[in-house]
């Protein structure tokens, strides 16, 4: 018999804290406490369905109350404390369950906080522990769903499951799996937060990819990059600036005036252009 697993047990006989159970070939006898049994209350000779967890001595116990994973069955768990060592998690029992820091982001800013739920499982430790393991992303194609193509250009909402050196992978309530490039967003966000981003991207196998820059900021990158490059192929200056009409700027760099504007701000707030007093000619700084 081994902890984290549901199994059938016969009720032996009842004591003054609980019940004891045990299999068909009663090599060995545990102890399903009275708090353990929820609403649940068996009688002697009685089978149950019972699952087994270490308590705070070690022992094997079981409990009626029906756990959220096992070790072989994912789920969704809550976090509900954070300590120097890991994180505890709330896996439908009496007993929470640690998921180890040697599991976590080196940096503690990045660890889950309480009430984010991550997707796990349950590792039967040779410590006599149960240990709380993350899923990996074959776990979640377990069950995944395809997303749809209308999802494109859409905000939606994602959880943070994997964090790595190339970006992070997400998943929605709809069970959509994502991945979030380290060049989509400036800041890294935590395991297990729930974030809002765009998607750039459905693929072929209903996968998506998702950013967190502003579509705005974006665009305005893309039209800074336009007017440096005109300026660094004609010898540093532009015949237009703040002043100048909405058709110069269209015939000259094919944007609109707005987005010229938004453009130049960014480009003289980082120091990079100055304009001319009049406002018609821009140079490099």
């Amino acid at each position: 018999m081994e902890a984290g697993k549901v199994i059938k047990l016969n009720v032996i006989r009842e004591s003054d804290i609980g019940y004891l159970l045990s299999d068909k070939y009663h090599e060995e006898e545990i102890l399903l406490h009275y708090n353990d049994c929820g609403d649940n209350k068996p009688s002697v000779d009685d089978k149950v369905d019972a699952f087994l967890y270490f308590d705070h001595k070690k022992r094997l116990a079981a409990t009626l109350l029906t756990p959220k994973i096992t070790v072989f069955d994912c789920g969704w768990v809550e976090v509900i404390d954070v300590v120097n060592f890991g994180v505890f998690l709330d896996i439908g029992i009496r007993k929470d369950v640690l998921l180890s820091k040697d599991d976590l982001p080196l940096d503690l800013d990045l660890w889950p906080q309480i009430g984010d739920k991550l997707y796990a499982y349950l590792e039967n430790d040779k410590d006599k522990a149960l240990l709380i393991k993350l899923a990996t992303h074959s776990d979640f194609l377990d069950i995944k769903k395809e997303a749809p193509k209308e999802l494109y250009g859409k905000k939606i909402m994602v959880k943070v499951y994997k964090l790595g050196s190339e970006g992070m992978n997400v998943v929605t309530d709809e069970n959509y799996l994502g991945f979030i490039h380290h060049t989509e967003y400036k800041k890294e966000v935590r395991l297990g937060a729930e974030i809002e981003a765009r998607v750039i991207n459905v693929k072929d196998n209903g996968e998506i990819n998702l950013s967190l820059i502003p579509q705005k900021e974006i665009a305005i990158n893309d039209d800074t990059v336009t007017i440096l490059n005109y300026l660094n192929s004609h010898l540093g200056k532009m015949p237009l600036g703040d002043a100048s009409s909405p058709d110069e700027i269209k015939a000259l760099l094919g944007i609109s005036k707005a987005a010229f504007k938004r453009a130049m701000g960014n480009l003289m707030k980082n120091h990079k252009v100055v304009q001319n007093q009049d406002k018609k000619i821009t140079s490099l700084k």
